[in-house]
């Protein structure tokens, strides 16, 4: 039985291809996959009730709030399993999910506060992918 794996031999080929900031784009957006379902994690907990505290209770949450919850508990796994396997659609995705916790956030912030968290961090995490994007666009101008 060899030890060679056509697989990984392709994907070290390419990683060794990348350029440095389009490597560090690449773990990037897996660091941000992981982070997006997580909080997909976290958005479920509070639906299913699981921990304990005001807000951990789906049920005493505003309208709005609840279904900001829902929907970042749908959209947020399915961005970051996109993110995960590098869909091109899935940065999108991403994106449009921020803007509309970011909306959904500024609409209805009573019950939201450890949510709003969650947004300001993802507003982050947007202004860090723009600016390692602009860089490693400008490096692959460069070659």
């Amino acid at each position: 039985m060899s030890h060679y794996d056509p697989i990984d031999a392709s994907a070290r080929a390419h990683w060794q291809s990348m350029t440095p900031w389009r490597r560090r784009l690449f773990l990037f957006l897996r660091g941000v996959a992981v982070f997006l379902m997580l909080e997909g994690v976290l958005h479920w907990s509070i639906i299913l009730g699981i921990g304990e505290g005001a807000e951990t209770r789906f049920a005493a949450m505003p309208l709005a709030a609840q279904g900001a919850v829902v929907w970042a508990a749908i959209i947020d796994p399915i961005a970051g399993v996109g993110l995960w396997l590098r869909a091109g659609w899935a940065v999108v995705l991403w994106l449009l999910a921020t803007l509309s916790q970011v909306i959904l956030g500024a609409w209805a912030p009573a019950g939201m506060t450890r949510l709003l968290l969650f947004t300001v961090a993802e507003l982050g995490l947007v202004v860090a992918y723009a600016i390692i994007s602009i860089r490693a666009a400008r490096e692959s101008d460069e070659d």
